[in-house]
């Protein structure tokens, strides 16, 4: 994306805010309006000197303290009104972005780590109002009295003023040359930030398995070796940043030695009186201070233009398509999977193959077969976390891309192995989403039925007490029973259970299978089974296998048939004998 390009798409974020922009650009032009009136205002007080004037001695001190002033409410105006406008602009990018996060695939969060997607809305973001503020405002500031000052300059002598502008051109490639290299490391400070970022959550949320493990010269070293990157980056930044600087100044610098040396010998054949000659002296100060503060924000300005790429980049992603126009009600539960293939970004081969598979309204299926046989993918397709490559999938007869994301989700309830619990009360974590209106009194009933009211009650704040970030002042088993609540309390006609009660003990297993037993009643139930003990009840057994059924029945029929499931029961229970 070229510079032109984003700034013309960030304008299309400062656009609500052009009131507070116009009042900012305003205060500008009263700054740069009060340096060019001290400048004028050196003829009258160098005259006053050369010839005392009573009336002048009274109103000059008068008009120093009103520039003053004026000029001080210009530049508070500026600069509030650019820290309102930029902050929000970023305000709004950043609830851009956390939108667009909500609807992008699944498939986006399997090959972009949680680092990368953090530093989006921090680092980047934190760059983008930075320039947003700050720095545009002196860019715009300096830019406004360097016209003003060099116009007062032209006005004064206009042959003698001309000189500069044959440095100007040598300043604008040296500009040029040093944006292009600071906005390149830019966007390499941004992507080392992110993989600092991405290590340090993985030291953080997995702390117990390397202490556990002996992990810690290993993630010091990740750890250490990707701040030492972007300490080289940084560091590459500051020294272009700081030579930038002072080229430009010094360039500034020949120009402004060579128009006083020509001033100077003006003054002296009398084609230049004292006054005039110390108002451009001034003028020229500010405007080669000006030209230095300019110089100054080039590079922060780049690294809001690379923030914004970067932002912009994950906004223009697309999302998980939700074409649908059928708002489906409570379904009955049928489930068809006809000829369905999926194979993933970026794999060598397909996770399922040509898989056909009914499932009646009210029935239980459990799914079986050796880790990555297909079982996850294939439930996966349900919720339309994934698109099939091949094949449709229908609910009720609707197919599933003819329904809104919306309606067919909220005819779902999921009980995961990896319990997610939300860094909130206990109450919240089971009234989750659209449930967190649901009176006291439900939240009670659904955490009885899963057996989970006896643990709760003994809490210390009962039902509002926080769980801390993923539930880890919980047991796994508790962590297990409030997301089984929170499924009874959706009360959802389609209901998966990704073995549910693993992380149980076997009393808290049996309490808690009575309970599924009684949800999964009258509802279409997908079990992925590990543990086959838990599904031999179940109304049809599904084997997969390399993405492929290859038996289905129940578990008395499958294991008389001596096939794959009979070998993955036997291996299970291979000290006890198989149960028919």
């Amino acid at each position: 994306m070229t510079g032109l390009f984003l700034y013309r798409r960030l304008l299309q974020y400062v656009r609500p805010y052009w009131w507070a922009f116009g009042l900012a650009v305003i205060g500008m032009v009263v700054v740069a309006a009060g340096d060019l009136i001290m400048a004028m205002l050196v003829i009258p007080i160098v005259k006053n000197f050369q010839t005392p004037d009573p009336a002048r001695t009274q109103w000059l001190p008068l008009a120093v303290v009103g520039v003053f002033v004026f000029r001080g409410i210009g530049s508070y105006v500026s600069e509030y009104g650019m820290a309102y406008t930029g902050l929000r602009v970023v305000f709004d990018l950043r609830r851009a972005l956390i939108d667009k996060l909500l609807h992008l695939p699944t498939s986006y969060y399997d090959v972009t780590p949680a680092g990368v997607v953090q530093s989006r809305l921090t680092f980047d973001a934190h760059q983008l109002a930075s320039a947003a503020s700050g720095t545009i405002t002196t860019a715009i500031r300096s830019s406004l009295t360097i016209a003003a000052s060099l116009g007062w300059l032209l006005y004064i002598n206009w042959r003698l003023t001309l000189m500069t502008f044959f440095v100007l051109p040598i300043v604008a490639v040296v500009i040029r040359y040093f944006s292009r290299r600071l906005r390149r490391i830019a966007r390499d400070v941004q992507t080392r930030t992110a993989a600092m970022t991405h290590v340090l959550e993985e030291l953080i949320s997995g702390h117990r398995i390397v202490r556990v493990f002996g992990g810690e010269d290993y993630e010091r070293g990740r750890a250490v070796k990707a701040a030492n990157a972007l300490r080289t980056s940084m560091t590459k930044q500051s020294s272009s940043s700081a030579a930038s600087s002072p080229i430009s100044q010094i360039l500034a610098a020949i120009a402004v030695g060579v128009i006083v040396w020509v001033a100077l010998g003006q003054s002296q054949t009398g084609r230049l009186d004292l006054g005039t000659f110390a108002s451009y002296v001034v003028a020229l100060l500010t405007l080669l201070e000006r030209l230095k503060s300019l110089s100054g924000v080039n590079a922060a300005i780049q690294r809001g233009l690379a923030a914004s790429e970067s932002i912009f980049g994950l906004l223009d992603r697309e999302t998980e398509p939700d074409e649908g126009s059928v708002a489906l009600g409570r379904a009955h539960g049928e489930l068809r999977f006809e000829r369905v293939s999926l194979r993933y970004q970026g794999a060598e081969r397909e996770a399922l193959s040509d898989v056909s598979l009914t499932i009646r309204p009210g029935e239980t299926v459990a799914l079986v077969g050796s880790s990555g046989s297909g079982k996850t993918s294939l439930v996966s397709l349900v919720p339309r976390f994934y698109e099939p490559t091949a094949g449709r999938l229908f609910v009720d007869g609707h197919d599933v891309t003819t329904l809104t994301l919306a309606s067919l989700r909220a005819q779902i309830a999921l009980v995961s192995q990896d319990v997610l619990l939300f860094d909130d009360t206990i109450a919240a974590n089971i009234a989750y989403g659209a449930l967190t209106t649901t009176p006291r009194e439900a939240i009670e009933r659904a955490a009885a039925a899963a057996h989970a009211l006896e643990f709760i009650r003994a809490a210390p704040q009962g039902f509002d007490t926080p769980v801390g970030e993923n539930g880890v002042r919980l047991s796994g088993g508790q962590r297990q029973r409030i997301a089984i609540a929170r499924a009874i309390l959706k009360n959802a006609p389609l209901l998966i259970l990704d073995e549910a009660t693993s992380s149980l003990d076997s009393e808290s297993e049996r309490l808690v299978q009575s309970a599924l037993d009684a949800l999964m009643e009258g509802r279409t139930t997908i079990v992925i089974a590990h543990r086959l003990s838990t599904i031999e009840r179940a109304d049809r057994i599904v084997v997969l296998e390399h993405g492929r059924i290859v038996e289905e029945g129940t578990h008395a029929t499958l294991l008389s048939r001596g096939g794959t499931y009979a070998r993955l029961h036997h291996m299970q229970f291979a000290t006890a004998p198989l149960a028919a």
